[in-house]
């Protein structure tokens, strides 16, 4: 279990989603140098240590920059809303369990154009210890074009890096934050001018590990409330069946999107079957495959 500040940073930041905006903001809102900063930066796709840029500008004086890799930068975690909150729930059965639930998941898919692959990217960053006080910005960018812009207060006071304890454990190593953070992935999605009921695709890809190449297809299902996946992966091939979990279909194209990682290369749909609700073939669905961390 976490310390309780990071605890009450979770919190905050479900409240961010669930307002539906972007979430730029850094927690806490007053910190020394030398701190952690825990910077709340919506709902970004493209964002890992290993490709953002980090500019401090301090109240007076040059600023300080993290190049990708910096170890300063400590983690890039994408933290999702319960699966039972009230935004997520009284959004599928379109009723209002807690007061204006509803009204903040409209304002959370308008921010994702209609995507309810929810979540929230959180940067933790470790402030240079030379900072001095006054109003700090913090630029995290990369060279995909993604960016965020927050703010924190320096005030007087010598901090230290967070060093977010386990019970009994002692601190957090940064393997440990490897493990929350992203792999690389593939992202499947799809088009239609018609939505389908059901969606096979087929696809090929290099050799796994099995099979004297690299890697071992994982298929992972980012709305399990919304369709059933089932897939098989025999090493150079891969199959994946699409449905919705109840009798209706699925009102978006865009909740059939999914993600194939484990490492595997080269992946590329080879067929796509898609059939309406009463079984018969569709034409004019596409696949789009997109390589991402």
């Amino acid at each position: 279990m976490f310390k309780a500040n990071l605890i009450k940073l979770i919190f905050l930041l479900i409240l961010a989603i669930l307002a539906g905006c972007s979430g730029v903001q850094t927690f806490q809102s007053n910190l020394r140098a030398g701190d952690t900063a825990s910077v709340a930066a919506g709902w970004k796709h493209n964002f890992s240590r290993d490709n953002i840029m980090v500019t401090v500008t301090p109240a007076t004086g040059a600023p300080i920059i993290y190049l990708p890799g910096n170890s300063a930068v400590r983690a890039v975690v994408n933290m999702y809303p319960d699966p039972l909150s009230s935004m997520v729930i009284s959004e599928a059965t379109s009723q209002d369990i807690t007061p204006f639930a509803q009204t903040y998941a409209m304002g959370t898919s308008f921010y994702t154009s209609g995507d309810r692959d929810w979540w929230q990217t959180v940067v933790f960053i470790d402030l240079p210890d030379t900072l001095p006080a006054g109003l700090t910005s913090i630029e995290i960018s990369n060279s995909a074009g993604d960016s965020v812009t927050s703010s924190v207060n320096i005030i007087d006071g010598t901090g230290q890096a967070e060093t977010f304890d386990i019970n009994q454990n002692g601190p957090m190593n940064p393997d440990q934050f490897s493990a929350m953070e992203r792999v690389d992935h593939f992202v499947i999605s799809f088009s239609s001018p018609v939505i389908p009921y059901a969606i096979q695709v087929d696809f090929t890809h290099d050799a796994d590990v099995n099979n004297g190449g690299t890697g071992k297809a994982y298929v992972s299902n980012p709305r399990g409330d919304l369709k059933n996946i089932t897939w098989k992966d025999d090493g150079n091939n891969l199959q994946v069946l699409l449905m919705p979990t109840h009798l209706n279909s699925i009102s978006d194209i865009k909740d059939f999107k999914f993600y194939v990682a484990g490492g595997i290369n080269n992946l590329s749909s080879d067929r796509i079957i898609a059939v309406d609700s009463s079984g018969a073939l569709m034409t004019g669905v596409v696949a789009s495959v997109i390589a991402a961390k």
